[in-house]
């Protein structure tokens, strides 16, 4: 079954930089994510894949303000990394903007996360820090395990201060998240801050090169720069869902103990998966679903093929 993954926090903490290192970790093993952001204000397929030129017809915006959504459209949407074919997008396109769609809808966005669910093994909801968006307090709902990261500034903490009475009724799970100092750096009060804001989970170091990676297209290059606590971070929230598949095993006398060692490909980022034609990328994500014929502009026999737009990033 898919798990659902949502990240938030305030503004220019690294959440997105943080999930797409996240679906590298969660792919080591060919299992496939998907990476989805869903903030018009800042559209992010031109930041992953500035060298491609999408138009807005693979926007999210055109599933989210669909007539009905189901998989097939979904699927229809997503951009496959060219270098990673593991891991597809879905964001909003260069020079869209808040009034570029109708306003969001809660059910919308409900079915949307659920038939995109579907598709591959994990989702990566990479959310707004705004939430008066309504797609991140319906993400934070919806997930199977919420990271929530926080700048250990004063920022940070008047940011949570601000949105956690926003977020007290039980379905959003605000005391199982798990809390990550963004961006920390040195010369930043870990100690107190942590103190402050409750105990931090864990930390995402600041690095130049991640930053570099950021600036310049490459955000799915960043893991091969991540320092120890860093790393280690990313391994509690696979550690987090490991647990979560273990309790859903239905026979007691199941095996759910996890390897004692890793795959040794899981943490190598010395060099980057070869490139795989388009036609592999396709069979790589094909996925067998029941189509309604009622679906335009799909081209499917018998099977779904996930994302006709390729990109490298």
């Amino acid at each position: 079954m898919s798990k659902i993954i949502t990240v938030w926090g305030n503004p220019g903490c690294g959440k997105s930089m943080f999930c797409c290192n996240l679906a590298k970790v969660l792919t080591a093993g060919k299992q496939k994510a998907l990476i989805i952001n869903a903030d018009s204000s800042t559209p992010m397929l031109p930041v992953w894949m500035p060298e491609r030129i999408l138009e807005t017809g693979a926007s999210i915006g055109n599933v989210l303000t669909g007539l009905e959504i189901n998989n097939a459209l979904v699927a229809e949407r997503v951009v496959i990394l060219k270098e990673y074919p593991f891991i597809g997008v879905m964001g909003y396109a260069a020079g869209e903007n808040p009034f570029s769609y109708p306003e969001l809808k809660y059910e919308k966005i409900r079915l949307f996360i659920s038939e995109a669910s579907k598709l591959v093994d994990y989702i990566i909801l990479d959310c707004s820090s705004n939430m008066l968006n309504f797609f991140t307090p319906t993400a934070i709902e919806s997930a199977d395990l919420t990271v929530r990261i926080i700048t250990p500034d004063l920022r940070g903490l008047n940011y949570l201060r601000a949105h956690k009475p926003l977020l007290t009724d039980e379905k959003f799970h605000y005391d199982s998240h798990l809390t990550f100092a963004g961006l920390a750096r040195p010369f930043h009060a870990i100690d107190e801050m942590d103190h402050l804001i409750g105990g931090f989970d864990g930390l995402l170091p600041y690095a130049k090169e991640i930053e570099r990676c950021g600036t310049s297209g490459q955000m799915f290059k960043a893991l091969a720069y991540c320092n120890q606590r860093y790393i280690n971070s990313l391994k509690l929230v696979r550690e987090r869902l490991e647990e979560a598949d273990a309790k859903e095993v239905v026979s007691p006398d199941a095996d759910i103990h996890a390897p004692e060692t890793e795959p040794e490909e899981m943490w190598d980022t010395s060099a980057d998966r070869e490139e795989m034609p388009d036609t592999d990328l396709k069979r790589e994500w094909e996925q067998d679903v029941e189509l309604k014929p009622a679906v335009t502009g799909s081209k499917f026999v018998g099977k779904m093929v996930l994302a006709v737009v390729t990109g490298s990033c």
